[in-house]
């Protein structure tokens, strides 16, 4: 289980979260709503240690992280990988080596047991990141990850960028993801569809604070104007 339990912060006396309060288990994925700037990316960093909240604990399978003590944090972060919005590979190496790059070891058998988990084929592996389309870098990017078995894995806008077509292929491997790799996901995003088909519970931020929870047939029900503005596409996200 991930928990968050009151996590503040704020950035020059601007408040991005506000007693941000959630629970994570694993097999079950969370989506993380909200319009550019209200701080979802910023929590993210908050449960891998990148950035410090001003109050406010996390929690992962029981034990408190402690962003101070950096031996405990490496335990925490192998325990929860973070996929960034834009896949970061290195231009000048291959896919494999890119896959390689940070492990301490990976045969080939257990790269093709992972192309399959996000539906990539061998032949990638001997690419190198530009030869490759956004998408399928993306599904690297988020194989990388796999590849060091956490127990959850947070996704920054997974689907920021992509066309339907890809946007649908991402979305059936995060379902993949959670279902064959027994992982719990945490995904923060303005894809409103996509929240709807995968997430079994849908948190809306506004002004730092948490303003619906529930799962998606409530979020549709719910008379709350900005879940309304979202559910019919009218949402301003400047």
């Amino acid at each position: 289980m991930l928990e968050l339990k009151s996590i503040s912060k704020n950035f020059k006396n601007k408040t991005i979260l506000d007693q941000l309060s959630l629970e994570l288990p694993r097999e079950k994925t969370v989506f993380v709503l909200g319009r550019s700037g209200v701080g979802k990316s910023v929590l993210l960093k908050i449960i891998v240690g990148l950035i410090l909240q001003d109050s406010g604990e996390v929690w992962v399978n029981g034990e408190r992280t402690t962003p101070d003590d950096d031996n405990r944090m490496v335990h925490f972060r192998k325990q929860c990988g973070l996929v960034f919005q834009m896949p970061a590979l290195l231009d000048s190496m291959t896919i494999q080596e890119n896959l390689q790059f940070g492990l301490e070891k990976n045969g080939a058998e257990e790269f093709a047991t992972g192309l399959d988990w996000v539906r990539l084929s061998k032949s990638v592996l001997q690419k190198y990141p530009s030869e490759l389309s956004f998408g399928a870098q993306k599904k690297v990017s988020v194989l990388r990850t796999l590849l060091r078995a956490p127990e959850f894995i947070l996704f920054d806008e997974p689907t920021t960028g992509l066309d339907p077509v890809a946007t649908e292929v991402t979305n059936k491997m995060i379902r993949n993801v959670v279902r064959e790799r027994k992982t719990g996901c945490l995904v923060v995003s303005h894809d409103v569809k996509s929240a709807l088909e995968l997430a079994d519970t849908i948190l809306l931020l506004d002004a730092g604070k948490v303003v619906f929870k529930g799962g998606p047939g409530e979020f549709l029900k719910s008379e709350l104007p900005l879940v309304r503005a979202f559910c019919a596409g009218t949402v301003t996200h400047a």
